[in-house]
């Protein structure tokens, strides 16, 4: 058998890289079936212009024909956009629930992200800012709705707004003037005004989740740790991989449950399922970087070739 990964040089340079299929000792064979864009981390790499092969959500079946989302060990994290991969035990592979589709299963990762903020808190948060309404941060906003939370979604895009509120997320541009008192803020932009903004805005003992890429220019230092100062405030990372294995394990099988059960709303975010020929591939990822407001994510069907 041969392995297809999709390897990028730039966005205008897309193509299968073939090696033959090779199984370790003690290693789980997949053959995948749908894999999902990861907009923002991927379009961050493959912007550098050199060969990479990004991507790490697949769903797919073993050798008995079970259906499972995986969530790769970080040693396994890359090349995921391929049609077979070999997976050691390191990874965690969930069964599907009943009336989860593969094309839906993907979005279990987007979901575990935007679950770490709300793990280990003190107090539950009634007031929730999230800042972006990407997949991650509408599903970060849908998660807090469904802790009970009152939950605030900005972003610039008009459209992303309006998804949002397909999803029961009100929506503004920006934070109201003299909004404050947020216990929790969920930042998925992470660059100097959004971190001093959330910092502006957090009630006191207030918490903020940096689940985006936090940006190489911050915000003036002294303004947020001023903030962080007078309010006892806590910044804290919201890398995926940063946080326990078990944790992981917690919030994706939460998520699953939720899913079976059509508590969160994904389907006004899903742009198409396109598939798996690199011309078709390269026209989405050329859609998610130029067109950002109208194309917000895309799985990739490994059942449906050239």
């Amino acid at each position: 058998m041969i392995r297809k990964t999709l390897t990028f040089e730039g966005l205008d340079n897309v193509w299968f890289q073939e090696v033959p299929f090779d199984v370790p000792e003690g290693f789980t064979p997949l053959t995948v079936d749908c894999s999902t864009v990861s907009p923002g981390t991927e379009l961050f790499c493959i912007r550098e212009g050199r060969e990479v092969q990004p991507g790490y959500i697949m769903t797919g079946h073993a050798a008995d024909g079970k259906e499972v989302f995986v969530f790769p060990s970080l040693a396994e994290s890359s090349g995921a956009h391929c049609n077979v991969r070999a997976l050691s035990p390191d990874s965690l592979l969930l069964p599907l629930a009943a009336g989860v589709a593969p094309e839906e299963a993907g979005f279990l990762r987007f979901i575990n992200i935007g679950l770490h903020p709300l793990n280990g808190l003190a107090l539950r948060p009634a007031k929730v800012l999230v800042i972006g309404l990407g997949p991650v941060g509408n599903l970060a906003a849908q998660s807090a709705r469904l802790a009970g939370a009152d939950v605030l979604g900005v972003d610039l895009s008009e459209n992303r707004r309006r998804v949002a509120g397909a999803c029961g997320i009100p929506a503004e541009s920006a934070v109201l003037a003299g909004e404050s008192g947020f216990d929790l803020v969920i930042d998925t932009v992470c660059n100097g005004a959004t971190l001093e903004s959330a910092a502006s805005i957090l009630a006191e003992n207030g918490v903020c989740s940096m689940i985006g890429i936090v940006k190489p220019k911050p915000a003036p230092e002294a303004a947020i740790f001023k903030a962080i100062w007078e309010k006892n405030l806590q910044f804290r990372s919201g890398w995926e991989m940063k946080q326990s294995s078990v944790a992981i394990r917690n919030n994706l099988v939460c998520a699953m449950n939720r899913l079976a059960t059509g508590a969160y709303r994904i389907s006004p975010l899903l742009t198409g399922v396109i598939p798996a020929n690199p011309e078709a591939i390269a026209r989405a990822y050329r859609n998610l970087a130029e067109r950002p407001d109208d194309h917000l994510c895309y799985v990739i069907d490994w059942r449906v070739g050239d």
